[in-house]
Formats: structure tokens, C-alpha cells, sequence
């Protein structure tokens, strides 16, 4: 009796597009008014993302800005794995 074929599907996160990602998103924080004063950032070290801002509303609109980036560089935000919202919150790229 023969098995059931298998496959794997890997999907890996291109890395150099999350950094480009992070890096527009923050030039955008640091233009827009709305972030003007709110010490919000990302930074990426290695596969985890940390945001950080003064506010939980300011933190969700980091997010937001920088989901809008990811996906325009075509990288899945199935990719993430969020993190419960802690000082300060991380969010992670999956790996499969």
C-alpha cells in the first residue's frame, strides 16, 4: 500500500524587504504630526520587531503604519507573530 505523497510548504520572510519595510515606516513616524512627541519607534533585531510609542492608541497607529509597509513590499502579515502588548510590545516574524 502506498502512502499519501508529502510536501512541506516553507515560507521565509525576505528579510532585506522587512528592513526597507521598517525603515520607511520609520521616516513616516518621524514626518507625521500625529507622531510628533509620541517617542515612537521600531526596531528590528534579527527576526523580532519591537514598537514601542507613549500611548497604547499611538502604539496600535505604529502598528498600522507599519503593516501598511510590509504588505506594500509584498511580505505576508501572516508572517507575524504578535506578541501580547508589554513594555515594550514585540511582534515577530514567524518561522516556518
Amino acid at each position: 500500500m502506498l502512502g499519501m505523497p508529502t510536501f512541506d510548504v516553507v515560507s521565509q520572510v525576505d528579510m532585506q524587504e522587512a528592513r526597507n519595510a521598517v525603515d520607511q515606516a520609520e521616516r513616516e513616524l518621524e514626518t507625521r504630526f500625529d507622531f510628533k512627541g509620541t517617542s515612537s519607534s521600531i526596531e528590528l533585531s534579527g527576526h523580532e520587531l519591537t514598537l514601542r510609542s507613549s500611548t497604547e492608541d499611538r502604539l496600535k497607529a505604529v502598528l498600522q503604519v507599519l503593516e501598511e509597509k510590509l504588505v506594500r513590499r509584498k511580505i505576508s502579515l501572516k508572517a507575524l507573530d504578535y506578541g501580547r502588548s508589554r513594555k515594550p510590545p514585540k511582534a515577530r516574524f514567524a518561522r516556518s
